[in-house]
């Protein structure tokens, strides 16, 4: 699936020294190896990700778009249901990531009325324990990879825990607030007890291993405590049903969480960027919060695509941001292309993580991502060689710190 290099024989030089790197990937929502082995597979598990946002951005209804990962339904009526939708979005860097990973793994080049029911049989003699070693160790050749989890609870030999920030958010009551999810036997009956809860659970966090917590950037206004228990206090009476979009309680508590994981040296990973309503996740909102909090580690998701150049400045102007370009080769290919090799003109090669496959169920599809990333890599790299601002050498250096070096340095990882 290389042929984006097909005419550049440097590219696919540095792409084979690229491919021997042990990479470290620094996202992940993947569930258990024993969950995925024990639920029912079929060709459109590879389409249970991100490629649901291009059906449905292509005309497919959500019933259809839920259809698919219905295996009660006939595997020929969800078919029909796919196919011309099939047409319309197989060309984006989501499909791209499917067919990588279909060719890789069921030796077919497309997806076809011919050969799904060949496909969803492959699939389903794959999905059996050893599903996660035979991708993620023996073919991706992952180091570790960081995985989003609730509370820290992951399999080490696979994954490094990074867990759910411990904050209200907005729409919460005061049921969800007084048995917060992350602590719900503590007894919250002020601001401060939450807060007791918060570091509480922050503290068991890193305990377990856990190398930081991850969070979603938004609209802030400046902490005021005083606003913030009076906001506490009206949910408690019963004066405020929920927490709206924008509050001082959620304001105050976020950013007072944010001081707990620098206390503890967790760093703070943070959602910018492209999700629903994306207005709302500009990374310029983490301005403030950067000035804020100097002495705590930002690890600055997505490039806040679309906003990469606006992020490449906090990562030039911030010491304490680093730039992960998790899920971003995947939502756009040539995007990410372009925002590496501005990277290198703005940025010092020790603040970027290169690679992060940003996947749930179809385990498959970090093995088609890593393979987008290694080729962005190789051809950012050989334009560089070509014009002398680099050597081969260098080339495969930076390569290596992007994949394996710097996210283990970052995160303090321990493998050899």
């Amino acid at each position: 699936m290389n042929t984006i290099m097909k005419h550049d024989r440097l590219a696919q030089d540095l792409m084979e020294q690229i491919e021997q790197i042990e990479a470290v990937d620094c996202h992940e929502h993947l569930m258990p190896e024993a969950e995925r082995t024990s639920q029912d597979v079929d060709v459109f598990t590879l389409f249970s990700h991100y490629t649901q946002g291009d059906l449905r951005a292509a005309g497919m209804n959500e019933s259809a778009c839920a259809s698919l990962q219905d295996t009660r339904l006939p595997l020929d009526y969800r078919w029909a249901l796919f196919e011309p939708y099939w047409q319309h979005i197989r060309h984006t860097s989501y499909s791209r990531a499917a067919l990588i990973a279909l060719q890789k793994f069921y030796g077919h080049e497309d997806f076809t009325s011919e050969n799904y029911q060949q496909i969803s049989a492959a699939i389903q003699k794959a999905n059996v324990p050893g599903l996660y070693r035979r991708i993620l160790k023996e073919t991706c050749r992952l180091k570790t990879a960081l995985l989003q989890v609730p509370f820290a609870e992951v399999d080490r030999a696979y994954f490094i825990p990074v867990v759910h920030y411990p904050f209200c958010a907005q729409h919460d009551t005061w049921t969800s607030i007084s048995h917060p999810e992350f602590m719900p036997d503590a007894a919250i009956r002020s601001i401060d007890d939450y807060l007791h809860a918060a570091w509480d659970c922050l503290v068991q966090a890193k305990n377990k291993g856990a190398v930081a917590v991850k969070m979603f950037v938004q609209p802030n206004a400046p902490p005021e405590r005083s606003a913030a228990i009076t906001i506490f206090r009206k949910l408690q009476d019963g004066e405020l049903a929920v927490l709206p979009l924008e509050n001082a309680l959620t304001d105050y508590l976020f950013d007072q969480m944010i001081a707990y994981a620098g206390k503890l040296d967790l760093v703070v990973a943070v959602h910018t960027g492209y999700w629903k309503d994306f207005r709302q996740l500009s990374p310029l909102h983490m301005i403030p919060i950067l000035q804020r909090h100097p002495q705590t580690r930002f690890d600055i998701y997505h490039l806040g695509f679309p906003w990469g150049r606006e992020t490449l400045m906090l990562g030039k102007g911030f010491p304490n941001v680093w730039l992960n370009l998790c899920w971003t080769h995947i939502i756009s290919q040539r995007f990410t292309q372009q925002a590496m090799s501005e990277a290198l003109d703005l940025v010092p090669v020790n603040k970027i993580f290169a690679f992060g496959g940003d996947y749930g169920k179809p385990v498959e599809k970090v093995f088609g991502h890593l393979t987008m990333a290694r080729e962005n890599l190789a051809l950012v790299m050989a334009d560089r060689v070509k014009s002398g601002q680099i050597s081969v050498s260098q080339a495969i250096r930076i390569a290596e710190m992007w994949l394996q070096g710097n996210p283990k340095d970052f995160y303090n990882l321990k493998f050899s």
